[in-house]
């Protein structure tokens, strides 16, 4: 594979994922609940497939979990839709809804509080927190959830996809995995350059490099 290639597929599919760049921006102005919705299916991609973390957490939304659950109750979702650790996703899931629903000076009451902690203007330092805030979030978790909802127009989705791509077109030395913040940025910056070198906007850049692996494009 090569720049010219990535450039090739990009325009051959460049109306499929503009319109779902669009879908994730006009998650903006969604509710809580459905930004909490987009938040456990990242949670849930982690080491799973997407595909079958977007049907589970479907599934979840269908069945009321999302709103209210024990965590043995989602616990059992998860597994009968093959997400890997089910047990500790489910805590993560339960905790954080627990966590995001606390009751504030600005908002005392007990429903969700996700939009109030997105900042538009300082969208490094909302990533920061809820990497930091959030139970099972990762760095490349917190990159994932504000790219799908409408907010990640300079923030890379560090896969092991994303660092095989950017070793095999000589961007990165090697293919390890970044082990903290520091070394996720820096990986970050490489793809930031792949995106100016083949004038493919970074958040349509991360939908080019997946659809050329898997043949679709997905979240």
């Amino acid at each position: 594979m090569d720049k010219k290639k990535i450039l090739k597929h990009y325009q051959e599919n460049r109306e499929v994922i503009d319109s779902r760049l669009e879908e994730f921006e006009k998650l903006r102005d969604a509710d809580n609940d459905r930004l909490f919705k987009e938040l456990v299916f990242v949670i849930l991609t982690s080491q799973s497939s997407a595909k079958k973390s977007w049907e589970a957490t479907q599934k979840l939304e269908e069945l009321g979990l999302l709103e209210s659950s024990e965590k043995d109750e989602v616990a059992g979702v998860l597994e009968l839709n093959d997400i890997q650790y089910e047990q500790k996703k489910a805590s993560y899931i339960v905790e954080n809804r627990k966590k995001l629903s606390q009751p504030t000076l600005t908002d005392p009451s007990g429903k969700l509080k996700i939009a109030e902690l997105i900042r538009p203007d300082n969208l490094d330092k909302t990533r920061s927190w809820f990497v930091e805030n959030i139970d099972g979030l990762s760095w490349k978790g917190g990159s994932h959830f504000l790219r799908n909802i409408g907010y990640g127009n300079g923030f890379a989705i560090v896969s092991s996809r994303i660092i095989s791509k950017l070793y095999e077109l000589n961007y990165l030395e090697d293919l390890e995995q970044p082990s903290d913040k520091e070394s996720y940025l820096e990986i970050e910056r490489k793809m930031r350059k792949l995106a100016e070198d083949t004038g493919i906007d970074i958040k349509a850049l991360d939908l080019v490099l997946w659809s050329i692996e898997t043949g679709e494009v997905f979240k």
